[in-house]
């Protein structure tokens, strides 16, 4: 069976736990991107790179049961391969019998999108997936300090391949205004990067 061995180092200042888990998946999908374009020629050096901008909300709610739970969130953030998006999600379903009440999700690119240091504007119109429309105009306004941190990772990949990634972000909570209204919100910008390096022996 092929494994890989895996290393990740944070860097000295402590990240706040939803940046923790947004570096680390970036770093996860660093590496499939990579490996899923790599071609299998040795000795070549391979390079990825990965930035975004990017504001969310959400609210969860459960019945005083426990047995219902409602979600709802949306978002809108910007890569320099897919331009501006924004989704929508709504979700409700009981877990005590396994019913799904209703589910619904969408993703169109934003009629405007403006990222600014602590303030996010987003609108577009989200065709959704049980053939409605949803009309979303947000604005996201930063609260508090920017916390700042990073994390890479070092592999060990069969076939004598070393794959170093590279994430820094930083992270915000945030207050929702406009057409919707959330318990939770944040605004992130990550970059990141990725290279495979076949070791040859002498």
């Amino acid at each position: 069976m092929l494994t890989r061995k895996k290393c990740v180092m944070y860097r000295k200042d402590l990240l706040p736990p939803r940046l923790i888990a947004l570096v680390t998946a970036l770093l996860t999908a660093l590496t499939g991107a990579l490996l899923a374009a790599s071609p299998a020629s040795a000795a070549t050096i391979f390079r990825a790179a990965y930035s975004s901008q990017y504001a969310q909300g959400y609210t969860s709610t459960e019945s005083p049961d426990g047995c219902i739970l409602t979600s709802l969130s949306a978002g809108a953030g910007e890569t320099p391969e897919r331009g501006s998006t924004m989704f929508y999600s709504a979700l409700s379903f009981n877990r005590c019998n396994g019913e799904l009440y209703y589910s619904v999700y969408g993703e169109a690119p934003t009629d405007t999108f403006s990222f600014n240091k602590d303030s996010v504007h987003a609108v577009a119109t989200v065709p959704l997936s049980d053939r409605s429309q949803i009309y979303l105009d947000l604005t996201w306004q930063g609260t508090g300090p920017i916390a700042r941190g990073g994390a890479t990772s070092r592999d060990i990949l069969p076939g004598q391949i070393v794959q170093r990634s590279a994430v820094h972000g930083t992270f915000q909570d945030a207050v929702v205004t406009g057409t919707l209204s959330f318990e939770n919100a944040s605004i992130s910008q990550t970059r990141g990067s990725s290279m495979l390096v076949e070791i040859k022996s002498p």
